[in-house]
């Protein structure tokens, strides 16, 4: 079966919100019990000093798959530092 990677784009709050402290609750206690691995992250700046964090998720190909990425966003929006999240692209990979 394949898989699907999915680039999430999140957005903090502002521009002094600890992005470490964002990433490390997302792959430590955000994925608890969801298949999805984060493979990579990048960093990309905006305006004004603010650095939106891009996430880059591995799901499986299948509606439980999407399912299981749309928890992940709502998981990552319930965070106070988190002002925005959205899919910026996705692609079919196989691995």
């Amino acid at each position: 079966m394949s898989n699907v990677l999915s680039i999430l784009k999140v957005i903090p709050t502002s521009p002094e919100v600890d992005r470490e402290a964002i990433v490390k609750r997302a792959q430590e206690d955000l994925i608890s019990g969801l298949e999805i691995e984060i493979l990579k992250r990048e960093e990309e700046p905006l305006f004004f000093g603010l650095i939106a964090i891009k996430l880059y998720v591995k799901t499986s190909d299948s509606d439980e798959g999407t399912a299981t990425l749309q928890l992940f966003e709502d998981r990552l929006l319930e965070l106070d530092d988190v002002d925005n999240c959205e899919i910026e692209r996705q692609t079919i990979i196989d691995y």
